[in-house]
């Protein structure tokens, strides 16, 4: 029988699914910084590397109360059932809102990542962690993942293609665990990310498949070398995942000037490459308003709400 504390606490862990099925959706956010925010990324990372030969074995003999157990089944499935919940429901919303009030919530999302950056080096310097040279270096690779020209999108898979799907799904899948590398951003570099998203609001179950079976090949595999590289190598990871964080604020800053456009599937112009501006220059330039002060306004309404209810501690990492 389940008591009101451990109602509660999958409660909680379904809503921080949620919460990563929502950042996953936007280029530039990780759901895994979610993860990392919510205390539960070594829980993930350690329960997805369990699915391995004795899952297997323990399937086999249908020991199957065990093999729930040794995945940490209940928190994948709340975690799991989130994630899928957000996908479904907000994917039209997210895009719509991006739509009609882009500069708002670049504003929302660059004071989550901003801040969660800040908790991360406050944490690993507290602890004694902070690697310098591996800081920089996630802030450089961010910054260029930032600025990389996209592919032409993509409108349709067919035959071999669908292997190309996978493909893009187990990249993506890995890039979405790392706090700081956004997996929808790489699945836009890879120009498919429109579609997918398309594919997603018409529910289309076979593209859909094809792309999960990536996911899991990448997530499975991907995890376990995170969780490796986060036991033995705390310090320099920690350090370049906060790197990688702090560069994807360039990603998110709000005010942008698109330089190029591409013709989406429907035959609109969407932007291509674009170059962050200084908001009076954006005023100048786009002849519309900036509005910074309600820009600022959430940007900092959201960074405190990172610093009041975000928990990052190195032993959840590497647990």
């Amino acid at each position: 029988m389940m008591t009101v504390k451990t109602t509660l606490m999958q409660w909680r862990i379904f809503t921080t699914g949620l919460l990563m099925g929502a950042a996953d959706l936007v280029p530039g956010i990780s759901g895994g910084t979610v993860a990392l925010l919510s205390g539960v990324y070594g829980r993930l990372l350690n329960a997805i590397g369990h699915f391995d030969l004795h899952l297997l074995k323990l399937i086999m003999t249908w020991q199957l109360a065990k093999a729930w157990q040794y995945v940490d089944g209940l928190f994948l499935a709340n975690l799991g059932l989130g994630m899928a919940s957000s996908l479904l429901l907000l994917s039209k919303l997210i895009t719509w809102l991006l739509l009609v009030q882009p500069l708002v919530m670049w504003s929302l999302f660059f004071g989550l990542i901003l801040v969660a950056s800040l908790l991360l080096l406050k944490e690993l310097y507290a602890q004694s962690q902070l690697r310098m040279g591996w800081l920089v270096s996630g802030c450089l690779v961010s910054v260029a993942l930032a600025t990389v020209p996209m592919l032409q999108p993509v409108d349709g898979f067919s035959g071999w293609g669908y292997l190309w799907l996978m493909g893009a799904g187990a990249v993506a899948i890995s890039a979405m665990i790392l706090p700081g590398v956004s997996g929808s951003f790489i699945l836009l570099m890879l120009g498919i990310y429109p579609f997918l998203i398309a594919r997603l609001a018409a529910l289309d179950v076979q593209i859909m498949t094809i792309f999960a079976l990536g996911c899991i090949f990448g997530l499975i595999a991907f995890s376990r070398l995170i969780s490796y590289l986060l036991k033995s190598y705390t310090a320099a990871v920690m350090s370049l995942l906060a790197g990688l964080m702090m560069g994807s604020v360039v990603k998110l800053w709000p005010w942008k000037y698109t330089v190029t456009y591409r013709l989406n599937s429907a035959g609109l112009e969407v932007p291509l490459q674009q170059e962050n501006l200084m908001p009076w220059v954006y005023s100048q330039i786009t002849g519309t308003d900036s509005q910074l002060v309600w820009c600022l306004t959430v940007c900092c309404l959201a960074g405190l709400l990172v610093a009041k209810f975000g928990r990052i501690q190195l032993h959840d990492l590497a647990a």
